[in-house]
């Protein structure tokens, strides 16, 4: 959460702690947000009246202190904001990717500047870029549109050359359920953690279509009711999240937080 006097994140899964420091220089409503080993890095997103829209600023969390990186590209000017920019972190690296054109590019929290550009090319007609990084692998899911039928494939991108080798499609069944009944066309989004990408609805969320990498292989599909999707969210954007969650992490959120939990029929 991100305000005028401060910045305030979780880092543990159920966001049971939250830690409130001092806000970045500069002014954001719409930044994109990552962590990247010990730091948190906050990039784009400015307002109109701040002198660099595409300004990046890291949080350190070991020594609790703000530096600033390289500024994005210069190429992401009219997409330096969460909405056009889909992110993927590493162990080292935050990739950043045009969900428009495919236009990527990597931060290096290290060095603090960005690498040059590379497009995600499987050869397809994708409208629609996603990605994610499954066990630190690269994962890109696209929406196409084939024989005027709007398809959802997921390629591994691998290799220099980050050639994208396709592992799989949505089932149409799946891809209708995206489909809101308020905004038929809403554009979708996707969260990846460990070998599961769950793909949604960012308007109206009404259910998750989850994605299981198979380790030898191929994809296996199903979807889920989202439990917190109203009719009343109409016009809301869904803030959307997943962690992998063990029994440690249950129990502290039962005994600090008095949590409830809801078991779902996927």
């Amino acid at each position: 959460m991100l305000s005028p006097s401060k910045f305030s994140f979780s880092l543990d899964p159920l966001n049971c702690n939250w830690r409130s420091v001092d806000p970045p220089l500069v002014w954001r409503t719409d930044p994109i947000v990552a962590r990247v080993g010990d730091s948190v890095i906050i990039a784009g997103g400015a307002c109109d009246f701040e002198d660099d829209p595409l300004a990046v600023e890291i949080y350190n969390l070991k020594t609790c202190a703000w530096c600033t990186g390289q500024s994005m590209p210069g190429n992401l000017k009219d997409s330096a904001a969460s909405p056009w920019l889909s992110i993927a972190t590493t162990t080292e690296k935050l990739i950043v990717a045009d969900k428009q054109s495919g236009v990527t590019y990597w931060f290096d929290p290290e060095t603090k500047s960005w690498s040059e550009p590379f497009v995600l090319d499987p050869c397809q007609p994708i409208s629609s870029y996603h990605i994610g990084c499954s066990n630190n692998s690269l994962i890109l899911v696209g929406v196409c549109r084939i024989e005027q039928a709007e398809r959802v494939k997921v390629w591994r991108v691998d290799g220099e050359d980050l050639s994208c080798k396709e592992i799989g499609e949505m089932p149409q069944a799946l891809v209708a359920r995206l489909k809101s009944k308020s905004y038929e066309n809403s554009p979708i989004d996707i969260r990846v953690t460990g070998n599961i990408v769950y793909v949604y609805n960012t308007w109206k969320a009404e259910e998750v279509v989850a994605c299981e990498l198979m380790g030898g292989g191929g994809c296996r599909w199903w979807s889920m009711r989202n439990v917190v999707a109203r009719e009343e969210m109409v016009g809301e954007r869904l803030v959307f999240s997943c962690s992998e969650v063990g029994i440690e992490e249950l129990q502290k959120a039962i005994r600090l937080k008095n949590c409830r939990f809801e078991e779902v029929n996927c």
